[in-house]
């Protein structure tokens, strides 16, 4: 692979990730499979660390059971300013991440670390081609997390939704309600009537087994029907 090569490679890398952001589809996976095959490695790991500092695999490649192993031995860290890192695994052999100490990121939302291993170590190819990637995707990555993110709260509210049998509707005037809005307010809002707006308000109380505006929309948050 020249130099050409791996620049076309990075440029095609970022113009998929950002479609893939503006598609609402999973543009971790794709930066992770993209550098993984491209740098014929055996096993990746895009690697994050929740709201717990607990770690989140958030994309493996080709599968999990090569990827958690890798996850666990990148997510110690490398204790260094540098943003490439390689290392040796007894069983993975040669491990290169890319990105930053987790623990010390700035946004731990938008933290990620892409972890690569290959047995019989990268080639000189592939190394020029992690060394020419970082600057990329250490601007990349950050916004692939949050797209990722908004994404995935989509998902649960809508699946929190379904499960409490809750109308878009209905979501929608509970998170003008967790907003501190009034009823009158919501109703102007959403050009509703007043009335229409508290019979809304009477079905969400219903569903959830609430009678109290603040506990209602304590359990819309805990269940991720709306934003916290």
């Amino acid at each position: 692979m020249t130099r050409e090569d791996r620049a076309i490679t990075i440029v095609e890398l970022l113009t998929q990730a950002m479609a893939a952001i503006d598609h609402g589809e999973q543009a971790e996976q794709l930066v992770c499979t993209t550098l993984a095959k491209t740098s014929h490695a055996e096993s990746a790991a895009l690697i994050g660390l929740d709201v717990g500092h607990k770690l989140h695999l958030h994309a493996a490649w080709p599968d999990q059971r090569h990827a958690t192993v890798l996850a666990e031995f990148a997510s110690h860290g490398h204790h260094t300013e540098s943003q490439l890192h390689i290392g040796q695994h007894p069983v993975l052999g040669e491990v290169v991440t890319i990105g930053p100490e987790l623990d010390q990121h700035a946004n731990l939302e938008r933290a990620r670390v892409l972890a690569l291993a290959r047995r019989g170590g990268f080639s000189p190819e592939a190394h020029a081609l992690f060394a020419e990637s970082v600057a990329p995707l250490t601007l990349l990555l950050p916004h692939v997390a949050e797209a990722c993110g908004r994404e995935q709260s989509v998902r649960t509210a809508a699946e929190a939704a379904a499960a409490l049998n809750l109308t878009a509707r209905e979501v929608e005037v509970l998170q003008l309600l967790a907003e501190g809005l009034l009823a009158r307010t919501i109703a102007a809002r959403l050009g509703l009537s007043p009335r229409t707006v508290h019979k809304h308000l009477s079905n969400v109380y219903s569903k959830l087994g609430v009678h109290d505006r603040l506990v209602a929309v304590s359990i819309a948050r805990a269940q991720g029907l709306i934003a916290a």
